[in-house]
């Protein structure tokens, strides 16, 4: 059985690794806080394959990050770098 969750889980972070490797000095703390997070989503989410999409992980693992930036104590500007740097990797990511 496919699990579209999952696929779209490593698709997005394979193209996180590769922004990684071409990042700007800058964004390196974002990115390297954004990639652990996707197993940490995977692990917690409770769902049946057969009734996901994959865009259902993008949801998902937004409302994660929301969660850590106000356990995390993240500045705005965190935040808001990280939010940018989230929709280019959405943007990048094949569907």
């Amino acid at each position: 059985m496919s699990d579209p969750f999952a696929q779209r889980a490593q698709a997005v972070q394979r193209t996180l690794l590769e922004m990684e490797e071409n990042a700007a000095e800058n964004d390196l703390f974002a990115l390297g806080y954004m990639i652990p997070q996707i197993g940490l989503v995977q692990e917690m989410a409770d769902y049946d394959p057969a009734d996901v999409v994959a865009e259902d992980f993008d949801a998902t693992y937004w409302q994660w990050l929301e969660s850590t930036f106000a356990q995390d104590g993240m500045s705005d500007a965190d935040r808001a770098q990280i939010a940018a740097l989230w929709q280019s990797a959405i943007d990048r990511t094949p569907q």
